[in-house]
C-alpha cells in the first residue's frame, strides 16, 4: 500500500514536472483548455471554458503571430498527449485522471493545422481536431 502511494505521487511530480516540456514560455495570447473523454462512444477532446465549452474536437481558431496555450487535461485517466504533427508540436503524455500537461508556441503561419492524440489508435478511436490560423 506504502509503495503504491509513494509511486503515485512520483508519477504525479514528473506529471507535473515535465507539464512545461515543449512550451516556449511567455504570456500567451489565446488559451484553449481541452479535456480527455468519451462523447458517443469515441475518444475526444472536449472544450474547457469559453465558446469551446463542450465542444468535441473543438476548432480552435487563432490569428497568424498569436502565442497560444493549448492545456491538456486528462478527464479518463488513459494516457494520451496532444500533438501539432504539421508544427512538429507535441505535450508530453498525460498518466493519469485530473493530470494536466500544456503546449506553448506562436502560431507564425496561416493556415489548417490538425491537432491529434499521438497515442496508438487514439486518432482513429475520434481524437483529432483543427487549429485555425488565419492571416
Amino acid at each position: 500500500m506504502k509503495t503504491q502511494h509513494t509511486l503515485a505521487i512520483l508519477l504525479l511530480v514528473v506529471s507535473l514536472a515535465l507539464a512545461g516540456c515543449g512550451d516556449e514560455g511567455g504570456q500567451a495570447d489565446q488559451v484553449f483548455s481541452l479535456r480527455t473523454g468519451l462523447a458517443d462512444g469515441r475518444l475526444a477532446f472536449i472544450g474547457v471554458g469559453g465558446a469551446i465549452d463542450g465542444v468535441v474536437n473543438p476548432d480552435l481558431a487563432v490569428k497568424a503571430g498569436e502565442r497560444v496555450r493549448i492545456e491538456l487535461h486528462n478527464g479518463d485517466g488513459v494516457t494520451h498527449d496532444l500533438a501539432l504533427p504539421d508544427l512538429g508540436r507535441h505535450t508530453p503524455l498525460v498518466m493519469g485522471k485530473e493530470s494536466v500537461t500544456a503546449l506553448t508556441f506562436t502560431a507564425s503561419a496561416s493556415g489548417v493545422y490538425t491537432y491529434l492524440c499521438s497515442v496508438s489508435g487514439h486518432r482513429q478511436a475520434g481524437m483529432e481536431g483543427r487549429l485555425l490560423v488565419t492571416p
